[in-house]
């Protein structure tokens, strides 16, 4: 049959109206996709991976019994509910019905068992929270944790960031195999399912919907994808700014100080994040509480709050417990005033009437490196000569390498925000926190004080908030009068996002931000 010019040229109009509906749903589909923008992730092991990157891609996976909101308040999920026996040492939870695996399995207790059991078994810094505790199944859709003693941030302990529910059995979680399904081994209940993975820098972590997820309408996003940058701030907001990436978080001050592009916004949360500035006190001349104090004098903190934060940071004191805690800060204590002539009296007691000469280690993350640049300056002032070591932020915080923060003798080390200070004290300043390369432990300074491990753990366990405030201002003046660190402020956590990015609330630990209920205008 002959073909006519007029069907002829109807028929090249179907297939070109063809070809545009194929692209634009898939272009359709593609703006559904929310990018990320962050650093690479090193540790896998939902048990064991503790930074932001590397909590970000567990989320995405996995889901958390209960969970931590950004206003710090318990909230449910896997555990729809919960009660507390009145002696404070038995805790049941309920757990929600109907919930499968991405492998198809049914979700149980037998599960949340497993995965606690696995959390003491690895030595998790989950431990740091949950303390010593029994698990028990009584039935499918019921767990019993037992407690030996009260235990005031236990349900903080249960929603750690380390504790993301595993299927029963799972021995080697986030290993990537080979095969057809490289990736079973990323088997959670979560809200995406991990369709490719090049967890190096300039590689990306590429989700797909859970179309099974148990959480009706939930997540709203077809898709998600980790872009991983090197720990230079400037390159993440560059990607943001050119349209590379939908999201960012980390952003140093600075790079916000006049504004951001057109279609984009700012992001601010106050947290209880911060850098800090420390000294080994097993090695080197951090071993002695002279020099710890000579540093702290010789450290004008304001001025490094007027220049990198623009003043928009809140100083402390010498410990990790921010004004962001309320009633737990001790807002009376009277910290070290800069002052480079004290600073060079101690170090001459100490026996460098000629100074100090060090390296300072230093992360390419937030504005640690312009820190390290002013605390050079500073320093310098009381005699205290330091050579400069940037290194890449996911190297240097990789403890497979030679150099890296758990093992030098004076860096600088970016802190999250951590929803109670118990957390940061039991991870970081007991003995207990103790670690061969700081895995199971984060203690990088070494410090060993008997008075100051009775003090947390009397802390643990005491639910009265005036005695518990009490027991924190103890701390607060150890750490000011010996304690090893310097934290010259706590920083709002900043983020940018294009203005498309829709109902997203950044965690202040941003790695703990939850997508679920994201969607991207189009």
């Amino acid at each position: 049959m002959k073909v006519s010019r007029v069907q002829h040229s109807l028929i090249r109009l179907i297939l070109v109206m063809v070809v545009i509906f194929v692209i634009s749903g898939a272009a359709s589909a593609q703006d559904n996709v929310l990018r990320v923008g962050m650093e690479a992730p090193v540790v896998l092991d939902p048990a064991l991976g503790s930074n932001d990157p590397e909590t970000a891609l567990n989320r995405a996976i996995y889901d958390y019994l209960i969970e931590v909101a950004p206003d710090s308040s318990i909230v449910p999920n896997l555990a729809t509910d919960w009660t507390i026996s009145d002696d404070g040492l038995t805790y049941t939870f309920t757990l929600a019905e109907g919930v499968t695996f991405h492998d198809g399995s049914p979700f149980t207790s037998a599960d949340v068992v497993y995965t606690y059991n696995r959390l003491k078994e690895l030595e998790s810094s989950a431990l740091a929270l949950l303390g010593d505790f029994e698990i028990s199944a009584p039935d499918e859709q019921t767990v019993v944790f037992t407690i030996p003693e009260a235990n005031a941030d236990f349900l903080y302990g249960v929603a750690s960031r380390f504790a993301l529910i595993l299927k029963d059995g799972t021995e080697s979680p986030n290993t990537i195999g080979e095969g057809d399904d490289p990736y079973a081994s990323f088997n959670g209940t979560g809200p995406f399912l991990l369709e490719s993975f090049d967890p190096n820098v300039g590689g990306r972590a590429v989700f797909v919907k859970n179309d099974n997820y148990w959480k009706e309408g939930q997540p709203l996003l077809d898709g998600m994808e980790h872009v991983y940058f090197s720990g230079e701030a400037v390159t993440a907001f560059d990607a943001v700014t050119t349209g590379e990436v939908d999201f960012i978080y980390k952003v140093p001050t600075s790079l916000v100080a006049d504004g951001v592009a057109e279609g984009l916004s700012v992001i601010e949360q106050p947290t209880s994040q911060h850098g800090v500035i420390r000294l080994r006190t097993d090695v080197g001349p951090g071993t002695d509480p002279l020099v710890r104090q000579a540093f702290k004098y010789a450290t004008d903190r304001q001025q490094l709050n007027d220049i990198l934060l623009l003043g928009r940071g809140t100083i402390g004191n010498n410990d990790p417990i921010a004004p962001a805690y309320g009633v737990y800060y001790a807002d009376d204590i009277e910290t070290q005033t800069y002052d480079p002539e004290e600073a060079r009296r101690l170090l001459e007691e100490a026996g460098y009437p000629d100074g100090l000469e060090m390296t300072l280690y230093v992360p390419t993350a937030f504005e640690y490196v312009e820190m390290a640049t002013l605390l050079q300056q500073q320093w310098m002032q009381a005699g205290i000569n330091v050579t400069i070591d940037q290194r890449d932020a996911g190297l240097y915080y990789d403890t497979s390498n030679d150099i890296n923060y758990c093992n030098v003798e004076l860096g600088i080390t970016g802190w999250g925000d951590r929803p109670v200070p118990q957390l940061f004290l039991l991870e970081a300043y007991v003995t207990s926190a103790i670690a061969e390369d700081c895995i199971g432990g984060f203690n990088e300074t070494r410090l060993s004080n008997p008075e100051l491990d009775a003090l947390v753990e009397e802390a643990g366990v005491t639910t009265d908030t005036e005695a518990r405030a009490d027991i924190y201002r103890q701390i607060a003046e150890i750490f000011n009068e010996e304690g090893p660190i310097i934290v010259p402020y706590f920083a709002n956590m900043i983020g940018v996002a294009s203005n498309r990015v829709q109902n997203l609330t950044m965690a202040p630990f941003p790695g703990l931000t939850d997508y679920r209920n994201v969607s991207l205008a189009s």
